[in-house]
């Protein structure tokens, strides 16, 4: 999540802003088709989200 791998061996960078742009696109995702979902997919869909959102948090520091 927001890592990108520049040359293989090397650490990768943080891209916090195209993380943050990622969850945004989910989250419209996850508003837009709300009610369109069967329970599994919008479980799935919220609780990925909010791992991601965690993992941002964690990573922000």
């Amino acid at each position: 999540m927001g890592l990108i791998v520049t040359e293989k061996g090397k650490e990768p960078t943080k891209d916090l802003n195209m993380a943050k742009f990622n969850i945004d696109i989910l989250d419209s995702l996850e508003q837009k088709t709300k009610g369109n979902l069967s329970e599994q997919e919008q479980q799935f869909l919220s609780t990925t989200l909010t791992q991601l959102r965690m993992a941002f948090v964690e990573m922000s520091k």
